[in-house]
């Protein structure tokens, strides 16, 4: 009986040591970003006050390694006076900590992404061999919500 239960805990502990290591390895990219934009260790500013908010939106972020990583319906994208807000849905979350892309850090210019015609590169300044690739639809909702955050000036 205690051979038995030993051996499911040895079992279910390596799953779970095997998980833990793949999440932390599909985590690279986004760490590299969070070691300049991580949105809640940041003592000289304060996070950017949303003032719209998406959910279930998908993002890749790709480098100059091998591969991509693919957060397909599961980021919360947020636009606020200063930036956008990045972050994944619990349980997606661990290893994974919100981002805050400041504006005048973002370089967005248009491309084709694999099969994906419309789609949108965005490149932080900070971080240069890490970008952030998102559809078109997307892009157009952040531009939209930027711009109407910005005040109407009289003349």
């Amino acid at each position: 009986m205690t051979e038995k239960i030993i051996l499911h805990l040895f079992g279910y502990s390596v799953f779970i040591a095997l998980m833990v290591t793949v999440s932390k390895a599909h985590a690279r990219r986004w760490n590299r970003l969070a070691a300049k934009y991580r949105a809640d260790q940041r003592p000289t500013r304060q996070v950017t006050p949303v003032v719209a908010k998406r959910t279930m939106q998908t993002v890749f972020l790709t480098g100059r390694d091998i591969g991509w990583n693919s957060y397909k319906g599961i980021v919360t994208v947020s636009v606020g006076d200063d930036g956008i807000l990045l972050s994944l849905m619990p349980p997606f979350s661990f290893f994974h900590p919100p981002l805050q892309l400041l504006y005048r850090d973002i370089h967005m210019e248009p491309t084709r992404w694999g099969l994906i015609s419309n789609c949108w590169r965005y490149t932080v300044t900070g971080v240069h061999d890490v970008q952030i690739v998102m559809h078109d639809d997307l892009h157009e909702w952040i531009q939209n919500q930027a711009a109407a955050l910005v005040p109407a000036t009289t003349v």
